[in-house]
């Protein structure tokens, strides 16, 4: 057996230099930097497939409810008073679906001796988060809120409401990131008419009427009714080339090119920034962002590619954007996913949409009798 040295000690393990520590922490750094973005990516594609299924789940309760009905719902139903011109109730797609959304219960719930904003069980209900009716690719933001009056409808500019509610509407909505569409107005109707579309194939899924979109009802015997009952046999163009339901991210929040606008630009002339607070305070008090808000169906004429729809010419602008440069209200199409947006087509289909995609290709596929052929997108 070999001896052991006397007095040999052992080795001792050296210490990390100041300037090896610094080499390890930036070596660690640009390992993070490299490795968030690819987690990011990761998080955002299966937020992207979780909003595609919600989609997916709010087609299938369409039909479901066709099934049932002989009918798609109607987009918006509105109780008026058609002497005096005010609304006296209303209703929405959204509330209609929750029997086939397993929101049987919640469906049965409401008072309907009162309008769906009125009374605590009401609002209670109309406040309730349904996770079906969101994207979670949207960040947090609170719960849309209704203030719908007379002196909301005049500095709306009349926008989007020809009339004002009987009483005072003030209201908070459970979130959502879908709409459905009414029919398209100009640009994008001007543009439908170069490409040979008579004026009545501008008619969207849901087409409700020519009282600003909306299905009408008259609350004191005369009568303002439209046949807005959107049945397969209308959609002649095919379902599968039909868009039904769009995303619509973030109201009533107003959000331009990814951006949360709550001023006018400074580059604004005064009448711009003037019609800026009309179109703000339309998104932010009657944007239609809940799921049962009777709001909550829009025509489309298209925004502008900077996002900016301040000093657009509403008839004269043909370079009309329509996905991903605003949410506002009858403009457009809007969400967060990066470079697209999703939309459930009339068969209950689920397609990604480019938000480069031709303006008058995406018309083609909003309108339900058009007879324009779509061809690949």
């Amino acid at each position: 057996m070999p001896s052991v040295i006397s007095g040999a000690e052992p080795r001792r393990r050296r210490g990390m230099t100041l300037v090896e520590l610094i080499v390890v922490i930036a070596i660690i750094a640009v390992l993070l930097a490299l490795l968030l973005p690819a987690v990011q990516q990761s998080r955002e594609v299966a937020r992207k497939a979780h909003c595609k299924n919600n989609l997916k789940q709010l087609g299938l309760a369409m039909h479901n409810y066709e099934s049932t009905y002989g009918q798609f719902p109607i987009a918006a139903i509105w109780n008026v008073d058609a002497i005096a011109s005010t609304v006296i109730s209303g209703k929405s797609w959204g509330q209609a679906l929750l029997p086939f959304i397993d929101q049987a219960a919640m469906a049965t719930g409401f008072d309907e001796s009162q309008p769906i904003w009125s009374g605590a069980t009401n609002q209670a209900l109309i406040a309730t988060s349904l996770p079906t009716f969101v994207c979670p690719s949207v960040p947090s933001i609170p719960k849309p809120k209704t203030r719908w009056c007379a002196d909301t409808v005049a500095a709306g500019g009349n926008m989007n409401c020809g009339i004002i509610p009987s009483n005072s509407i003030e209201a908070t909505w459970g979130r959502t990131d879908f709409v459905v569409t009414c029919d398209i107005r100009s640009p994008l109707k001007s543009n439908l008419a170069s490409a040979g579309v008579p004026s009545s194939g501008t008619v969207g899924f849901f087409y409700c009427g020519d009282q600003n979109a909306i299905a009408v009802v008259s609350g004191n015997g005369v009568t303002g009714v439209y046949d807005a009952s959107p049945k397969i046999s209308k959609v002649s163009d095919g379902l599968t080339n039909t868009i039904m339901i769009a995303e619509l991210a973030a109201r009533n929040q107003l959000w331009e090119k990814g951006k949360n606008i709550t001023t006018a630009p400074s580059t604004d002339t005064p009448a711009a920034a003037a019609n800026f607070v009309h179109l703000l305070n339309q998104q932010t008090h009657f944007g239609g962002g809940g799921w049962a808000d009777p709001n909550n169906d829009q025509w489309v004429d298209g925004g502008n590619r900077d996002g900016n729809n301040d000093i657009r010419d509403v008839n004269g602008d043909r370079n009309s954007c329509v996905i991903n440069c605003t949410n506002l209200l009858a403009r457009a199409y809007y969400s967060f996913h990066i470079g697209m947006s999703n939309f459930t087509m009339g068969d209950g289909s689920v397609r990604s949409i480019s938000e480069n995609i031709d303006d008058t290709l995406l018309a083609f596929l909003i309108t339900r009798a058009g007879g324009e052929v779509v061809g690949d997108y």
